[in-house]
């Protein structure tokens, strides 16, 4: 996301913030969104929250707590002055899952997080303090800068900091995948599910931090989007 689209999600949050967070806690709700106004997984979830109070009452986030990460999605405990909260989160948009008292009811993302069940979700993370506090996800310099996903997880498809298995360079630069499907432009789904089977066919090349992360992003406001 660019820098000026992080500005503008920003501005869109503090006006949503005004109409959403009591008096009192102003100030406070201010301040926490500031620590991630360059990080996109966080903006993504004061978005979701503040635009839709789950309980339909003035409410801020005063914390977050990471229950959960794989391949670049988040499983996120957004701690309130009255309640928490979970989302799960990528850099493309957060979604509202449940309370903690009443646990996760999305079977999909209980099993791509590995819970068995509901319950088996609510045994493991009744308390919520025993996980750690979330910081800024780009600060991780274990996690692609880009799309986020952890040492030896593939990439989202389309990720630029993807290294391209037959010629070893950046994915998204290199021409081999016109070369693989015979063609001199990517034009459509059909293309692009083309090449993510041939990608498949050969293996494609896991998240290394200490071969993959460009040094040419210094400033989170420089990372290209995921298309």
């Amino acid at each position: 996301m660019t820098t000026k689209s992080l500005t503008e999600q920003l501005k869109h949050i503090k006006l949503l913030m005004k109409y959403a967070v009591p008096e009192e806690y102003s100030e406070e709700a201010m301040e926490f969104v500031q620590r991630f106004e360059t990080d996109i997984i966080a903006l993504n979830i004061f978005h979701a929250f503040y635009s839709y109070l789950p309980d339909a009452k003035d409410d801020a986030i005063r914390r977050f707590r990471i229950m959960a990460r794989k391949q670049g999605t988040f499983l996120i405990c957004a701690e309130t002055i009255h309640a928490q909260y979970f989302y799960v989160t990528t850099s493309e948009q957060a979604e509202y899952l449940g309370s903690l008292s009443e646990g996760i009811w999305d079977q999909e993302v209980l099993d791509f997080f590995g819970y068995e069940s509901r319950q088996t979700f609510l045994d493991k993370h009744h308390d919520t303090g025993k996980f750690p506090e979330y910081t800024p996800a780009y600060m991780n310099q274990a996690l692609c800068p880009v799309c986020h996903t952890a040492e030896g997880e593939l990439h989202f498809f389309g990720c630029p900091v993807e290294v391209c298995p037959w010629c070893g360079s950046q994915l998204t630069i290199c021409n081999c995948r016109f070369e693989t499907l015979g063609t001199n432009l990517l034009t459509g789904d059909q293309q692009l599910e083309r090449l993510l089977e041939k990608l498949k066919e050969k293996g494609r090349v896991v998240f290394d931090p200490k071969n993959q992360n460009p040094t040419y992003i210094k400033d989170p406001g420089q990372l290209p989007e995921i298309e």
